[in-house]
């Protein structure tokens, strides 16, 4: 006996509906968890090379400019070790932020399902 294209489309969309329903958590915490790994890790990378760190610590005894004299030296060396500094409390802030922002990914659904529990279930 065949079914009417109601039926078969209400089927279809409450099939549909409950396997992404229940396909979310693994899909969050699989292929959604290593995308946003990935991405804060390009992140991450990214502003580490915007900073150029490490191009400062390789050219950390050349003088700025071309500036051969002593005093030249002096402030070049100086100049690149207060920019160093900065720079990697810069880093180490965003560094802050993205771990905050990967441990969201991770808490976020457990906490808003205690939240959606605690609101139905009252204690």
């Amino acid at each position: 006996m065949a079914q009417s294209t109601a039926v078969r489309a209400t089927t279809f969309i409450l099939r549909e509906l409950i396997g992404e329903v229940l396909y979310f958590p693994v899909w969050w915490y699989t292929r959604g968890l290593a995308g946003t790994t990935r991405s804060l890790v390009n992140q991450w990378s990214g502003l580490l090379n915007r900073l150029s760190i490490v191009i400062l610590l390789k050219n950390m005894g050349r003088p700025m400019y071309g500036d051969y004299t002593r005093s030249g030296r002096a402030i070049s060396f100086f100049f690149r070790i207060f920019l160093v500094v900065i720079r990697s409390i810069v880093l180490a802030l965003w560094t802050v932020v993205e771990l905050a922002a990967w441990l969201g990914w991770i808490l976020g659904p457990i906490v808003a399902g205690a939240m959606l529990v605690r609101q139905i279930v009252p204690l």
